[in-house]
């Protein structure tokens, strides 16, 4: 990082350094996340509401994190707040039914097109993790299709070539684990047909359906329905991961905007209102191998059990149930899409003026960083990620930059990662021009400390 910004951080966060070096005493890298590892140290937030963070310091941050996607509206929505505030005076936990989960259970089905049945968990590895396990399940094959830097949980069967160097192996899962998960290049249809041909025992298919890390890698709507096509002509299931797209794309998800249903879907964070909470719906015929009376009817022996101390608990579910009823509306997504389609727009006309070599790019909702790409000639402007190979997008921004940018954007008020964020409907106008004027102040900086020319 750069001597000017690293002396201004050490400063103005001097109260986070403390609290920094006491976390490594109790936490690896003193740290929750791995994307919470920050040098030379993270910051601490204290609360938030609407578009705001504030730190231990009282500083004041634009958040772009946005509850790692599951914020599609801001922090402390009032009905959310209403909702789970009245639900605590209830109880959290009934080890039982309840209503709340019929409620909303309801509006999943209303608003997702893949969606016959639901089975509530309690994150998007859970779900990814079932959904996985119930396709092997109903085809009786063992290997799954997946593509890489697609990011779908941290489970053994799918971590495996979501981050670059997309080819390295993941210290602590078993070869007989790693020989059944297959990794295609993104977006490359012949790939996996050559997978589909030559391989009998694939069960399923599974990808995030706006590409890696919503958008990161992007794909597209022609793709999503080649998969679909070929995946029926193959008998293998199809898994939407929509732990992001759900419900933040549009009401349906990604499936519902570029009308392709999946076998099967896998949703979490927006769905349980910014609280845990994650999903697995899909074809009936597959969800219900987790059911007990068909398997009695059937004496098919093929019951998958699905224990889950907190699924569909009542605290998530009166937050999901106040989120999906403005979910359901479509009013979130005009705004959000909106938002991000000006700060991309904003940001890439500062990098222009200062001639750098950066790109800002994204859909929907999303804020991508490109930080450092080499084509000192392209206008940021222009830039299509489409033309890139998918190893530089994801990976392939020069890491001193992104470290000092994150740092001087901290520095200046705004809360985003390195590699982007996501607009929320709490955004204002203000919001955007302080974003697009912090992110100049942090990029003249960056020349000032020699990093930039």
């Amino acid at each position: 990082m750069s001597s000017t910004i690293l002396e201004r951080y050490q400063k103005v966060f001097e109260k986070d350094r403390e609290l920094a070096q006491h976390a490594v005493q109790i936490f690896p890298d003193g740290v929750t996340h791995d994307s919470r590892h920050a040098e030379p140290f993270p910051i601490y937030i204290e609360r938030a509401d609407g578009s705001k963070k504030w730190g231990i310091g009282g500083k004041e941050f634009i958040d772009y994190w946005a509850g790692h996607g599951a914020l599609l509206l801001g922090h402390n929505v009032p009905e959310i707040v209403e909702a789970v505030t009245k639900q605590m005076g209830h109880g959290t936990h009934y080890g039982a039914c309840h209503p709340l989960e019929l409620e909303w259970g309801s509006l999943v089905k209303e608003l997702i097109p893949s969606a016959e049945r639901v089975r509530f968990v309690s994150s998007g590895t859970e779900a990814t993790l079932m959904a996985i396990r119930l396709a092997r399940t109903y085809t009786g094959k063992n290997k799954i299709l997946k593509f890489a830097g697609h990011f779908h949980g941290w489970h053994d069967s799918v971590i495996l070539g979501a981050n670059p160097p997309f080819e390295a192996p993941i210290p602590g899962i078993p070869k007989g684990v790693i020989d059944t998960t297959l990794i295609c290049p993104p977006n490359d249809i012949d790939g996996v047909e050559k997978c589909l041909q030559t391989d009998s025992d694939i069960a399923c298919i599974i990808l995030e359906p706006t590409g890696s890390s919503f958008g990161l890698i992007p794909t597209n709507g022609e793709f999503l329905k080649q998969l679909r096509e070929i995946t029926h002509d193959y008998g293998v299931v199809l898994i939407f991961d929509e732990v992001i797209s759900g419900f933040r794309v549009a009401p349906g998800g990604a499936q519902g905007y570029y009308q392709v249903t999946p076998d099967l879907t896998t949703l979490a964070k927006i769905l349980a209102g910014g609280l845990p909470g994650g999903a697995v719906v899909g074809k009936k015929d597959i969800i219900n191998l987790i059911s007990i009376k068909e398997e009695e009817e059937t004496q098919r022996g093929k019951k998958m059990p699905h224990p889950g101390t907190f699924n569909a608990n009542p605290l998530s579910a009166s937050a999901g149930i106040a989120m999906l009823n403005i979910v359901k509306t479509g009013v979130p997504h005009e705004q959000v899409n909106h938002t991000a389609a000006v700060l991309r727009k904003g940001l890439n006309e500062v990098i222009d003026q200062h001639g750098l070599d950066w790109a800002v790019y994204g859909e929907f909702s999303g804020l991508k960083f490109f930080i450092g790409h080499g084509v000192h000639e392209l206008l940021a402007a222009d830039f299509n990620p489409d033309e890139w190979d998918y190893r530089k997008l994801k990976g392939g921004s020069d890491s001193e930059l992104v470290g000092s940018l994150r740092s001087g954007l901290l520095l200046n008020g705004i809360d985003i990662s390195g590699g982007g964020g996501m607009a929320m409907a709490a955004h204002t106008e203000e919001d955007v021009k302080q974003t697009i004027a912090a992110f100049d102040q942090t990029i003249e900086w960056m020349k000032a400390d020699g990093l930039l020319e």
